[in-house]
């Protein structure tokens, strides 16, 4: 049975159309069967039409037609008439439900057509409204329920794009298993999740928002912000092992930050401050030496007062070595090393005490193992030449035979045994003694070459002069063969 008022199919039961609320006894009933079985059925020998002026034909069994003549003037019966009227007007009431029926099909299918149109074009709420009001047509209700799920689908990707996880999660678990609604529930999950944790680090509740970060696995960027999360830790507990004094532990830690936030700088620093505490201590202790490698990278970053204590370190050192070296005969040694002191204690005077008195011209040292004197050698500096003159006789074999000093104005003269030798002399402004000479300051140092050669025969019972420094040779030839005093 159908709404005559708006065509929806109604159940067996139904006093009141359910779409439109029309009385069910305004209605009428349609079904599929033909309109003659909805009106009461006349016998079989009534005529539906009479006809006064006419006669129907009718044949016999043989074929043979009769004519039977209709009583002239004679009145229907009342029933008869009533039976009449009553079979056209049901005829035409299904006539014209049968119409409406039509209609309403016809607006049904258009109204179905133009949801499914709407579906089509996103407009999935009024495709819904269409689909639910077309009842049971077609597959109206499968489409209403498709539209109201694209619908709530849609709407919750838009709260899920505004920011707005929350509801888009509710949104996203009443809708079920359709399409991936479930795994968006999720992802809204771990949205808010990852809020809460940026929250919590804005917050500086590092450790709860790195364990929060670390329970979001690969979401997002939640493996960087836990590691940041440790690095503001770790940054934390660096800054109070530097503000407790244990600069070592927090140089450490620092370093480990690399370029986190100042750590490289704040590594510098307490390193710095670790340093210069170890080297005081040290000094303290009197281990200069190492108290200065520490202070001397600290005095280039001109930390604190390390460069005047990284000088202090040095003074002394130098001092102490000046000693030792004074004390070792080392006298040119000591001499540069307390000059460089400058007026560190009374480093002046002693450098002063460096410079030995000249010694008696003449022989100085001769090697037992040449005791032979058949031959002699005078050796002549020139007069006016005031620098001192130290010699080296030396055996063809390179062994030292003897030395002998000659003071300005002075030809001493030394025997030694029949041979061949090599002569070095040496002159210079100071005497810094038999070690070092007359230091590298103002100092020559050279081989006596005669006729080319460095190598002299000395014969028996020949006395040979040795002329030192004659004339502008000698300055040429001490400019050019200046051996140094290593190589003398």
């Amino acid at each position: 049975m159908y709404c005559a008022k708006c065509g929806v199919l109604l159940g067996g039961n139904d006093k009141f159309c359910s779409d439109c609320g029309a009385k069910v006894e305004e209605t009428i009933e349609s079904s599929e069967q033909s309109p003659d079985t909805s009106v009461e059925q006349l016998p079989d020998t009534s005529v539906a039409q009479v006809s006064v002026n006419n006669a129907e034909q009718l044949s016999d069994n043989n074929g043979e037609q009769q004519t039977i003549a209709a009583p002239k003037n004679k009145k229907l019966s009342k029933k008869a008439l009533t039976v009449i009227i009553a079979s056209g007007a049901a005829v035409l009431v299904l006539i014209i439900a049968a119409t409406i029926l039509l209609i309403l099909h016809s607006n049904r299918t258009s109204l179905y057509e133009e949801a499914v149109a709407l579906m089509g074009a996103g407009e999935y709420k009024i495709a819904q409204e269409i689909f639910e009001g077309l009842g049971r047509h077609s597959d109206a209700e499968e489409l209403a329920v498709e539209s109201r799920l694209r619908y709530d689908y849609y709407e919750a990707l838009r709260l899920m794009d505004r920011g707005n996880y929350a509801e888009a999660k509710i949104a996203f678990e009443a809708l079920g298993s359709f399409r991936d609604a479930s795994g968006l529930a999720v992802e809204c999950g771990k949205a808010i999740d990852y809020t809460n944790a940026i929250q919590l680090m804005e917050s500086g509740s590092y450790s709860e928002a790195k364990t929060a970060f670390e329970a979001l696995g690969d979401f997002r960027d939640s493996g960087a912000m836990a590691a940041e999360c440790q690095s503001e830790i770790d940054y934390s507990i660096a800054v109070d092992y530097m503000d407790s004094g244990d600069y070592r532990t927090a140089a450490d830690l620092f370093t480990e930050l690399g370029a986190f936030k100042d750590s490289a700088a704040l590594a510098t620093e307490t390193n710095n401050r670790y340093n210069y505490g170890k080297a005081v201590a040290l000094m303290d202790a009197g281990n200069y030496a190492d108290a200065l490698l520490l202070l001397e990278p600290l005095a280039g970053r001109n930390f604190r007062d390390s460069a005047e204590r990284a000088q202090e370190c040095n003074n002394v050192i130098n001092y102490t070595l000046a000693e030792e070296a004074y004390d070792e005969g080392l006298f040119y040694t000591a001499y540069v090393l307390f000059m460089s002191l400058g007026n560190y204690k009374d480093s002046a005077e002693r450098a002063e005490e460096c410079i030995q008195d000249l010694p008696a011209s003449g022989q100085i040292y001769r090697n037992p193992d040449f005791p032979g004197s058949a031959s002699q050698l005078r050796i002549r500096p020139p007069a006016d030449d005031p620098r001192p003159t130290f010699a080296k006789i030396y055996s063809d074999n390179g062994e030292l035979v003897s030395t002998v000093f000659i003071r300005s104005g002075a030809s001493p003269t030394v025997r030694l045994p029949v041979g061949s030798y090599l002569i070095k002399t040496a002159f210079g402004d100071n005497w810094f003694g038999t070690e070092e000479y007359f230091g590298d300051e103002n100092a020559i140092y050279l081989t006596v070459y005669v006729d080319g050669n460095t190598i002299h025969e000395f014969r028996r019972n020949y006395i040979y002069t040795l002329t030192l420094r004659d004339g502008d040779f000698s300055e040429t030839f001490a400019a050019i063969l200046n051996e140094g005093r290593d190589g003398f």
